[in-house]
């Protein structure tokens, strides 16, 4: 018996009238599954902030060969959450800071790195403080697993994995 379920598949260029539509028809198809609100809460939570992050960090470059992508998965007792973007070369290393910070943190390092984030107040040009990851480490409870392939100079794909387990 395949206990593999396909929930959401979006490929394409990301909006904020997009991301509404994903997280309504998320919405729905979770409660068709009849999952209790406590893991609909954590799914949306991360569908979130992963969202948010591929439409506020984007490259501006268009490319249609690498387009943005979410897909969100039901395999066995947990879901994956898996997204993909292009992102300007130049911030490749920034993220990937951001990222093993956050995987080497526990719950409480996680907890006290928030806070710190919110009380330093710095927030990027793009209108991000890093908060966005923190709070898929903190509900997912597991490290981000990612990857950035350069594209070109210019340009790399990054991808995220994130599972949630019930």
């Amino acid at each position: 018996m395949n206990n593999h379920q396909k929930i959401i598949e979006y490929k394409g260029h990301l909006s904020y009238e997009e991301i509404g539509t994903l997280l309504n028809r998320m919405t729905l198809r979770l409660s068709d599954m009849g999952l209790k609100l406590p893991v609909k809460k954590r799914i949306y939570s991360v569908m979130v902030e992963i969202l948010e992050n591929i439409y506020k960090h984007k490259s501006d470059i268009i490319n249609e060969t690498h387009l943005s992508s979410f897909e969100l998965e039901k395999e066995g007792n947990e879901f994956k959450i898996e997204s993909g973007n292009i992102v300007e070369r130049d911030s490749v290393d920034s993220l990937k800071t951001k990222l093993d910070l956050v995987n080497s943190l526990d719950e409480t390092g996680l907890k006290e790195l928030y806070k710190n984030t919110i009380l330093n107040d710095k927030i990027s040009e793009k209108g991000g403080a890093g908060l966005g990851i923190i709070n898929i480490a903190k509900i997912s409870g597991r490290k981000i697993n990612y990857d950035f392939r350069n594209i070109n100079g210019q340009m790399s794909y990054f991808t995220v994995n994130v599972k949630l387990k019930f």
